[in-house]
């Protein structure tokens, strides 16, 4: 036992480094900055993707419920009022029409818009863990299409997983109902941990395959981790969050969905940059030290206000 139990100190010690590490390289790398810019860049391309999703899936799919549901979850995606999601998914349904040579064209304009915030996440991707070195041009716009592409597979099995846990929620209300019982937490959590289940998943496929440089396994499931505990925070506190920013419509009136949204996708990016950054520093763990981690602690914090030559 004694040995199971130092191996777990030893491991959460080193994770406890490399979260310092990690977040001294955040703020080093310009991190924020990055987040931001794809924040901008996701809020110029989220409705060509939007559209090339939607025309993707009226060629794939046969089954009109199913498109409908595909539509309703791309379109609740977007900076829109809940009011005027209808009105989002009927003109994206028509701007998706590929008929004609014009179409194809219109079509492919709206593939390269696309592309652009997967060009921005990929940038982002590669200065959070450091990669040595860039794609060339096209073999980089291979990859934004291939991300397209994977967010397609993304709605998919996002609308699948809705309907699976509308199916679960309808038959847990059915036993309730019969056994006069309540239904167990674990119903309720059942959806979060499969979300966080997801999340690891895709953030290991991100960390692994899309910047320049390759991770380890173990490096990409260090940051996969990080990055879904840290979605789940946003998420859970999210509602508080959106709460206060959405008062600010006394001000910017009908603009204040677009600030929302660009503050959740700013989040969000902050959080998946991060996660890169532990997959770096794991790989390349912290200089040998016997100091203990709260002087590291203390030692990274002040290194936010002094410079290391001011510390000289």
């Amino acid at each position: 036992m004694r040995p199971y139990l130092r191996r777990c100190i030893a491991g959460a010690s080193r994770f406890g480094r490399v979260l310092v590490l990690a977040a001294d390289r955040y703020w080093a790398d310009s991190c924020p900055q990055q987040a931001a810019g794809i924040a901008y860049r996701v809020l110029f391309s989220i409705v060509p993707l939007a559209i090339v999703l939607v025309s993707l899936f009226g060629l794939v799919l046969n089954d009109q419920d199913v498109h409908n549901a595909v539509v309703d979850a791309i379109a609740g995606a977007l900076p829109a009022a809940a009011a005027d999601r209808a009105d989002v998914a009927d003109a994206i349904t028509g701007l998706a029409d590929t008929s004609g040579l014009v179409g194809l064209i219109t079509l492919g304009v709206f593939v390269w818009a696309a592309t652009g915030m997967m060009a921005s996440i990929r940038a982002g991707l590669e200065v959070a863990i450091h990669a040595p070195r860039s794609r060339p041009m096209a073999r980089g716009k291979l990859v934004d299409l291939a991300l397209v592409l994977g967010a397609a597979l993304l709605v998919l099995a996002t609308v699948a997983a809705t309907l699976l846990d509308k199916m679960a929620q309808h038959a847990l209300r059915h036993i309730d109902a019969a056994t006069g019982l309540e239904s167990s937490p674990a119903a309720e959590w059942l959806p979060r941990l499969v979300a966080v289940g997801g999340s690891v998943g895709v953030a290991m496929l991100l960390y692994r395959f899309v910047p320049a440089g390759r991770l380890r396994r173990s490096e990409a499931l260090a940051g996969a981790v990080t990055t879904s505990v840290l979605l789940l925070a946003i998420s859970l506190a999210s509602s508080r969050v959106y709460d206060g920013v959405t008062r600010l419509s006394v001000v910017y009136g009908s603009l204040t969905a677009v600030f929302v949204f660009l503050y959740s996708v700013y989040l969000y990016a902050s959080a998946l940059l991060f996660g890169g950054e532990v997959a770096a520093a794991w790989s390349v763990p912290p200089e040998p030290s016997d100091d203990p981690w709260r002087v590291q602690l203390r030692r990274a914090v002040r290194g936010l206000f002094r410079s290391d030559k001011e510390a000289r």
